[in-house]
């Protein structure tokens, strides 16, 4: 086969892979059939570039050339293709694309061979200044060019290890694809540079460490290494050259792999030996020491131990304890700088720590490993990995022997455990496990001899596991009790033990208990009502308080190191020195309080009742001015709960009276309401102070709330003053006027009754002061309420029970105290002097009422029933007749009051003097006689008969008709038939008088149906025959024209009654029954 036909086949074959997306065969395809006949395949490639389909052979050519990757080997008739090399791809690529830069290295490459090295330098140099994408393959080959011309061999050295320095694995890639001829040559000459730097005594050359590197990396195996090696230079001392030479051993480079197991571990220990030697510091030798032992502990011990002698492990020792305790102090300032309570800032200092202390429990002698295993323990758990540390403290925990167990539990819990099971109970704590933590604590708070930092720690860790469970209180007393024993340690633990989110948590329960703790003491509120308190501190005595202030301000230190910018813990720690009586100290930390918030109401008010307490007054008065200013006096209830009974009465009384001097300056009218609103502001701080003795505080305020129109927060305030002073005589009245103002007018005269009640006299100033209108109401309101008590039915022979009489007394009185003017309250007193059978000081009171005046009708009436009760009935009878037709009410009002016995002969004698009017022709004045005959009498028909006379007498028909129509209701049956004729006849009469014909008829016919010849003597008489038998007339008439025949024939028949020959009637008959002819039978 040709050369021509064998191309052809492999470009045949590279064909196909291109087809099937396989670039690589496919180019190495073309790159055998380039080396077998170049024409032929240059051909064939460029036309497949032609089409578009060569792109991924030009990348692929590119790629190997620059030695990216490797030629793949292919085979083709049953044989392998070999011999492709980088330097083909270079031609290859060069002849395919002559301006691409691998064509460029190409014919560099060509120029080397040739030995034209100054010619390769200057168009190296040429096309690095163009800025060429090739820049480190151009500066390898010119570093080529200048060893090879054996004049500049320096500058070739400087070359090669500058290109190393920027990309080692770039470097030593080109130079094992592009300069792999050359290579021994290469090394050779590195050999030679590094023996010359020796020679000139530049131990610590940096380019004779990098070009160690790039020997190392171009020659790992080679005869330079055992020289050279690191054991070898650490004996020879040459300290700086072992670090670099196991530096390079360690790393792995493109043709090997790094080191592993004993090999690497020897050579950390190496490192580290001679990291010591040379005092670089602790922190290299020991990561490499823990990394030797994680790789091969073993190994790492043996070789550990042949480099290093006895007091070089001392030295190594003490560095790693330094190092350790030095990072742990690091750590825990950290711990204390933290800005914010829930951050976990600093665990990365954590990190050499562990390392050290890892290394130290390594090679530290064995007596002193347990504790360097609780210190790791620690710094595990500190540093987030909390089930480390538990099962770390759980192998140092577990007996060494089996039979150790029993004698572990009869010694409790000996001091080497304490500190574990304080870990323990931590690392439960964070694992969620609270049952195995209180366990733990409580094991190591119970027993003693106590570990003095482990019973801090189980301590702050019961306190936690109490304040989560609810007990609040138990758990500040935990941690007072642990912030008394180590302040610091205890700040230590809340920072970092306490998982984060439960800091904050912990942080307010801590502050609110401190709080309860000073507040040790009855409470002072208006209600009564007690804080939660255990038994643990219902006593009150000064020296337990003394103990308890002491603890609240190392827990007050405890809570300000947490937070720095909580105000309340800071404030908390003035407070508990208050109660220890540190005023200085006080008032130092409260200026500092108010430099940070000036207008901070609960820094001031603290100020200024530690000012009144040291006599400073003014200043008192400028601080008390500025929390009034500040308008932030709803929150000083818990903070005035602090101080001392002699204190807060101090600030009680200043407020309240400048309260009351600025209610007194009256300002003008545009002004008012801010003088008023600034006295409020006064008067809620003497509130606050004041506490229980606040009546006169909260009086005050309320009316000044009633000022501004807020009525219902001024009923607040009068509510609070009468729960714990239900019989306060101005509170009833503050809040009866509210209530009258909102309309509620019952709830109003309720409170108004029980304070009249109570104090009448200082009950009508207050309704006095208010506006006339509102005073009617009040007036209305009360008289409305006493009316209705007196006119409630009881047993007449029985007074008002004394609970009622003295309530209706008192209203009497204060009407007429509010306006004396008025005659309704002397009438209403007078009134209720009768109704409890004092009739001589009634009499008094209308004498004293009217003797100025003449008697109005109402007054003469309870003076005729003051006679009736003196047994003179005539004069009683003159009296009340006067009211019965002017106000019949009133004066059933005051029939009410009377016995049966009086009403009874009462009426008699109203009657008697109303039949002797009548018959002397008065029936003018005989008509209030009969109105109070009836009333008296309990409308009795003789009674209303007799009116209906008198009425009827006087023209009143239609009254008459009604007092008739009343008679006529009550059934009297037949033993007083006459008379029950004579009322229907009366009846029929008053109705004709009315104009009612159809009425007066239906009455008559009543009548004559009843007593035929009885109501023919009556009608006769009155009206006569005539009138009468008209009327019937009339009404027959009437019928007749409506065709009610049957009311039409009875009219007639009725009027022929009473006037047998009206011979009207007996022709309206005769016509009655021609019209009924068609047959209706009309009798």
């Amino acid at each position: 086969m040709s050369a021509q036909e064998l191309v052809a086949c492999l470009c045949q074959e590279g064909d196909q892979h291109l087809a099937l997306g396989e670039p690589l065969l496919a180019t190495a395809f073309y790159l055998a059939a380039f080396s077998c006949h170049a024409p032929s395949a240059v051909r064939r490639v460029r036309a497949a570039l032609a089409e578009a389909q060569g792109a991924p052979v030009v990348a692929t050519l590119e790629a190997w050339c620059r030695g990216d990757s490797q030629i793949p080997a292919i085979h083709w008739d049953g044989m392998a293709v070999v011999s492709l090399t980088g330097t083909q791809a270079s031609a290859f690529l060069a002849t395919l694309c002559p301006d691409h830069p691998a064509a460029v290295l190409h014919s560099l490459a060509s120029l080397l061979a040739q030995g034209r090295h100054q010619e390769v330098v200057q168009r190296c140099s040429t096309l690095l200044d163009a800025h060429s994408q090739q820049a480190l393959e151009l500066r390898l080959t010119r570093a080529l060019a200048w060893v090879l011309s054996g004049v500049q061999v320096d500058a070739g050295v400087a070359g090669y290890l500058q290109a190393f320095a920027t990309s080692a694995e770039r470097t030593v890639a080109f130079v094992r694809t592009h300069q792999q001829p050359y290579l021994p040559m290469l090394i050779s000459t590195l050999q030679d540079y590094i023996s010359g730097r020796q020679e000139a005594e530049d131990p610590i050359s940096q380019q004779k460490t990098s070009c160690q590197g790039l020997l190392g990396a171009l020659d790992p195996g080679g005869t330079w290494s055992s020289a050279l090696s690191p054991e070898a230079l650490l004996r020879s001392g040459r300290y700086e050259d072992c670090r670099a030479a196991c530096s390079r051993a360690l790393e792995s480079n493109l043709m090997g792999s790094q080191p592993q197991g004993e090999r690497r571990a020897g050579l950390l220990v190496t490192r580290a030996a001679a990291a010591l030697f040379l005092d670089c510091g602790a922190q290299d030798l020991l990561q490499d020491l823990h990394e030797a032992f994680r790789q091969s502990p073993s190994g790492a011990r043996r070789q550990f131990e042949v480099v290093l002698s006895a007091g070089d492990r001392e030295r190594l020792l003490a560095q790693a304890q330094e190092a350790a305790d030095l990072g742990f102090a690091h750590f825990q300032e950290a711990v204390r700088s933290r800005a914010e309570l829930r951050e976990n800032s600093g665990r990365e200092l954590l990190a050499p720590v562990t390392r050290a202390l890892r290394v130290l429990l390594r090679v530290a002698p064995p007596g002193v490993r347990p504790a360097l295993a609780t210190r790791l323990a620690e710094c595990l758990l500190l540093a987030g990995d909390a089930a480390g540390a538990r099962a770390l403290c759980e192998r140092l925990l577990r007996p060494a022997r089996p039979e150790d167990r029993a004698d572990y539990r009869a010694r409790g819990c000996p001091r080497d455990r304490a500190p574990l099971l304080a870990l323990r109970g931590f690392c439960t704590l964070h694992a969620g496990d609270t049952r195995r933590a209180r366990e733990d604590f409580q094991e190591v708070v119970e027993h003693g001899p106590p570990h003095l930092g482990s019973c801090v720690r189980a301590l702050c860790g019961r306190g936690l596991l109490r304040v989560l469970e609810g007990s609040a209180f138990l758990g500040a007393l935990d941690y007072v009790t642990a912030c008394r024993l180590q302040p610091e340690e205890a700040l230590l633990i809340a920072k970092a033990y306490v998982p984060w989110n439960q800091r904050g948590l912990l942080l307010t329960v801590l502050r609110e208990e401190g709080r309860r703790m000073l507040q040790r003491r009855p409470d002072l509120g208006l209600a009564g009502t007690q804080g939660r308190r255990s038994k643990a501190v219902e006593m009150d005595r000064p020296e337990e308080q003394e103990g308890d202030a002491h603890g609240v301000y190392q827990l007050a230190l405890l809570l300000m190191e947490l937070d720095r910018e909580d105000e309340a813990s800071s404030l908390l720690g003035a407070d508990a020195l208050y109660r220890l009586g540190r005023l200085e100290d006080t008032h130092k930390a409260l200026l500092l309080a108010l430099s940070r918030r000036p207008q901070a109401a609960p820094v001031l008010v603290r100020l200024a009742l530690l000012q009144l307490r040291r006599g400073f007054f003014y200043d008192a008065n400028q601080l008390v001015k500025k929390v009034v200013q500040s308008g932030d006096t709803a929150c000083l209830q818990p903070t005035l709960d602090v101080f001392s009974h002699e204190d807060r009465q101090l600030l009680r009384g200043h407020c309240h009276a400048r309260a009351l001097a600025i209610l007194r300056a009256r300002p003008s009218r545009a002004d008012s309401t801010a003088h008023t609103r600034e006295a409020i502001a006064y008067l809620s701080l003497a509130i606050f102070a004041a506490g229980s003795q606040a009546v006169e505080s909260l009086l005050t305020r309320a009316r000044c709330y009633g000022l501004l129109g807020q009525k219902k927060t001024a009923m607040f305030d009068f509510n609070s003053v009468l729960r714990a002073e239900p019989e306060n005589v101005r509170a009833l009245c503050g809040r009866a006027l509210l209530h009258l103002t909102l309309g509620q007018q019952q709830e109003a005269l309720d409170d108004i009754l029980l304070a009249l009640k109570l104090d009448p006299r200082t009950v009508v100033p207050e309704i006095c002061s208010l506006k006339p209108e509102a005073q009617a109401l009040i007036a209305q309101g009360l008289w409305s309420h006493c009316r209705a008590l007196l006119s409630q039915p009881q047993d007449r022979r029985d007074p008002l029970s004394d609970e009622y009489a003295r309530g209706l007394l008192a209203v009497g009185e204060t009407l007429i105290r509010i306006d004396a003017g008025q005659l309704s309250g002397h009438i209403l007193l007078a009134d209720v002097l009768i109704a409890v059978g004092s009739y001589e000081e009634a009499g008094t009171c209308l004498q004293k009422a009217l003797h100025s005046t003449p008697w109005s009708e109402a007054a003469r009436a309870r003076r005729g029933l003051l006679w009736l009760k003196k047994g003179d009935v005539q004069a009683a009878v003159r009296d009340l007749q006067c009211l019965a037709e002017t106000d019949a009410q009133e004066l059933g009002f005051l029939l009410h009051r009377l016995e049966a016995s009086e009403q009874q002969s009462l009426s008699q004698a109203a009657a008697r003097e109303a039949n002797a009017l009548l018959s002397s022709g008065q029936p003018g004045q005989a008509l209030g006689y009969c109105s109070l005959a009836v009333l008296a009498g309990g409308s009795s028909a003789r009674h209303l008969r007799l009116r209906a006379t008198c009425l009827a007498e006087l023209q009143e028909f239609g009254r008459a008709l009604e007092d008739l129509d009343r008679v006529l209701r009550v059934d009297v049956g037949d033993r007083d038939l006459p008379t029950r004729v004579e009322d229907l006849c009366s009846r029929g009469r008053l109705l004709l008088s009315l104009g009612d014909g159809a009425g007066a008829t239906g009455a008559f016919a009543q009548a004559l149906k009843l007593a035929p010849t009885l109501a023919q003597s009556s009608l006769w008489e009155r009206p006569g025959r005539a009138p009468t038998a008209q009327a019937f007339l009339c009404h027959g008439q009437t019928c007749l024209e409506e065709q009610r025949y049957a009311e039409a024939w009875t009219a007639v028949e009725n009027g022929l009654l009473a006037d047998p020959e009206h011979s009207s009637l007996r022709r309206l008959r005769a016509r009655i029954r021609r019209e009924a002819s068609l047959g209706c039978r009309l009798h």
